[in-house]
């Protein structure tokens, strides 16, 4: 019995692994074309341009044998691909690649300015459909064309997507703050009460930054003839903020103008501003933002809608060079009134291009008014975005303490010790 009993089971045993068929689906990676960056551009004639940022199997996998694998020096290929839509475009981009297209590594995803303007809200829709394509990706707009963009070489990361991502995630400055992934974008576009912002990505050089790699490429032209093959790259910079308007690109704030939306927002943090010393001091005071705290309480009185901003800031001094300066109550007083104006005069610069000219709800505006007011709302919604938001007074009331003087309280001076 026990023996007929171990004979059964050594028989269900053998059937249960003849029917076992494994990973039946699993792809191996190194089959796989594997995005990176995926850039979306407008073309002349009103189709859409996909490129896409691919590392080369011989880049990812060094051990493999591949063949002649230093015949091509470049570690990435780049394909560009058009149609009437980005799926018939990825279609095409499949039809041309060896290895099966996958987009579930994808980190960035960057929109030319013509592609923004004029297709951005119907391009979205083929993302939120696929599913390989994760929603917390970045997505950027940059003021040129994105399958530039893509052409830059990573400084630091093995791969430009990586790269990016590790500039918004370590920058801990106002611009970085502003970029959001594509899940965050597409909550606030199908929102009837905020607009979606994102960040914009451009070359370092053309947001004025001295790219020292670059200017030693100048000056070793004349040595270009010995290696013309010794490009030194691009250096990218994340600067401004893109704001849209019923899903497209309406146009940009500067870095103050930023500044101004994350204080009203209430995010403004580890941001840089310099004060003047005062008088005839040419001196400055510099300050780091520590945090930033904004309420705001919409009133409706008949007819009549207002919105009532209070801000609270708390900085800290990182540096002085005034010649003569000194710390007590009332110059502290005074540095407090010249940073609440700043950011007073950041906020009413965003209000008046955002709220006035554009008419578009960056500010979160109309969710304050919905969960305060949710049925005079349903009222406004219809007419927000086209006369409501822009005749709404705003006063913004600011008020700012700087607290902290780092390790010393008074500035450094020379032969001040005995």
């Amino acid at each position: 019995m026990r023996s007929r009993f171990l004979w059964i089971k050594v028989m269900g045993l053998f059937f249960a692994a003849v029917f076992l068929t494994g990973c039946w689906s699993a792809r191996e990676v190194n089959d796989l074309a594997i995005i990176n960056i995926i850039g979306i551009d407008q073309t002349d004639t009103g189709e859409i341009e996909v490129s896409t940022l691919i590392p080369k199997p011989s880049f990812l996998f060094p051990q493999t044998n591949l063949g002649e694998q230093g015949s091509d020096p470049s570690k990435f290929l780049i394909e560009t691909t058009t149609g009437k839509s980005i799926f018939e475009a990825m279609g095409k981009l499949s039809k041309s690649i060896s290895e099966r297209v996958y987009l579930g590594h994808a980190n960035v995803l960057i929109f030319g300015e013509k592609a923004a303007r004029e297709t951005m809200e119907s391009s979205l829709d083929f993302f939120r459909r696929e599913n390989e394509f994760r929603p917390n990706i970045l997505l950027l707009v940059t003021k040129g064309k994105a399958s530039e963009i893509i052409q830059t070489s990573p400084e630091l990361n093995s791969t430009l997507g990586q790269e990016i991502n590790d500039i918004v995630k370590s920058d801990l400055f106002a611009s970085t703050k502003m970029v959001k992934d594509i899940s965050q974008f597409m909550k606030d576009l199908s929102s009837n009460t905020t607009d979606p912002v994102t960040g914009v990505i451009m070359p370092a050089k053309e947001m004025g930054v001295e790219v020292e790699g670059e200017k030693r490429e100048s000056q070793d032209q004349k040595d270009s003839s010995l290696n013309p093959e010794n490009e030194i790259p691009k250096v990218l910079s994340l600067q401004e903020t893109a704001v849209f308007k019923g899903g497209y690109l309406k146009g940009y704030l500067s870095d103050r103008e930023t500044r101004g939306l994350l204080s009203i927002q209430g995010k403004l943090q580890n941001e840089i501003v310099v004060l003047n010393c005062g008088g005839k001091d040419n001196g400055t005071v510099s300050l780091s933002i520590r945090d930033t705290q904004s309420h705001l309480k919409p009133h409706i009185s008949g007819e009549n809608l207002k919105m009532a901003v209070k801000i609270q800031v708390k900085a800290d001094i990182g540096e002085i060079t005034c010649s003569n300066p000194q710390l007590d109550t009332d110059k502290i007083e005074k540095l407090n009134k010249q940073l609440e104006n700043l950011i007073k005069q950041d906020s009413s610069s965003v209000l008046g291009k955002a709220q006035k000219k554009w008419e578009t709800d960056i500010f979160g505006f109309g969710k304050t008014i919905y969960q305060k007011y949710p049925r005079e709302w349903d009222q406004i919604a219809p007419k927000w975005r086209k006369g409501e938001l822009k005749n709404m007074e705003v006063d913004v009331n600011v008020q700012a303490n700087i607290s902290r003087y780092g390790l010393h309280k008074e500035p450094t001076k020379a032969n001040e010790v005995r």
